[in-house]
């Protein structure tokens, strides 16, 4: 069986970040912090006041004017789990292979804590949160812990889906099939760590001028992370809301750059 890391998600920072009393170590600055080395579970949130930020690994350079966008993907496990569950079990095994990630997802122990295991059907669904994992590479039969039990029979080659931790992998990109998880505090380097904000006062680099009408205050991400208003996203549907104009502004020509991120509180 995996060793579970034994994590409740989502993990929380309890006190204050520390800050390098000699302003020198960049990877002691609390939440502008950055560095090679993870020193918190991917995800961890962190509040300051209104403001709310979450750790991430950047899996390409992040600019902290645009939304960082989740570059990951599910994939369904080609066969399903190998071993018949009952109710109550914690752990499900399936076999790695090219579908499923395989070294790159799972070849370091641990590596997908935090990521998403769901058993769907045509009647019900169960989905838990992967806790921990053994390391395996392609053709390997491997467990994985969840973070609660089962809750109905799973016969062998039941199918699933799974998917990495939703900040394992941020990128700064012009993409219009991703998700911004949240908006860099600093430039974090491709591989490195770091805080995104996902709620509270924020600026974020706007695409077009803001709230320049009257009674346009929500503003969306735009395909670079960027922020428009709502009413000027291109077909007015789909786009992610990124949240509303914090200032006053008027009519025509403010291009007002603090918003009021409402990602994930």
């Amino acid at each position: 069986m995996a060793t579970p890391t034994n994590v409740t998600f989502p993990n929380i920072v309890a006190g204050t970040l520390r800050i390098d009393p000699n302003h020198s170590d960049t990877t002691q600055f609390g939440v502008y912090s950055t560095g090679t080395t993870k020193k918190h579970l991917l995800g961890t949130r962190y509040r300051v006041g209104d403001r709310v930020f979450r750790y991430a690994r950047a899996g390409a350079a992040l600019n902290p004017q645009f939304g960082a966008k989740n570059w990951g993907q599910y994939s369904g496990v080609t066969g399903g789990n190998v071993t018949a569950r009952a109710i109550g079990d914690t752990t499900v095994d399936i076999l790695l292979d090219a579908t499923t990630g395989a070294a790159a997802w799972f070849g370091t122990a641990n590596n997908m804590v935090g990521g998403f295991w769901c058993q769907p059907d045509g009647t019900c669904k169960q989905f838990r949160i992967i806790v921990g994992h053994e390391r395996g590479d392609n053709a390997d039969t491997i467990w994985l812990d969840l973070d609660g039990p089962i809750t109905r029979t799973m016969i062998a080659t039941s199918f699933m889906e799974i998917a990495q931790n939703p900040y394992y992998d941020l990128r700064g990109t012009n993409n219009d099939y991703s998700s911004v998880m949240g908006v860099p505090v600093t430039a974090v380097a491709s591989g490195s760590y770091g805080w995104v904000q996902t709620w509270g006062p924020a600026w974020v680099a706007p695409n077009l001028p803001v709230s320049d009408t009257a009674k346009w205050r929500t503003t969306v991400f735009t395909g670079d992370g960027s922020l428009q208003s709502f009413e000027d996203a291109t077909g007015e549907t789909g786009h992610q809301v990124a949240g509303f104009t914090i200032d006053r502004t008027g009519n025509g020509s403010d291009n007002p750059p603090f918003t009021y991120l409402q990602i994930s509180p």
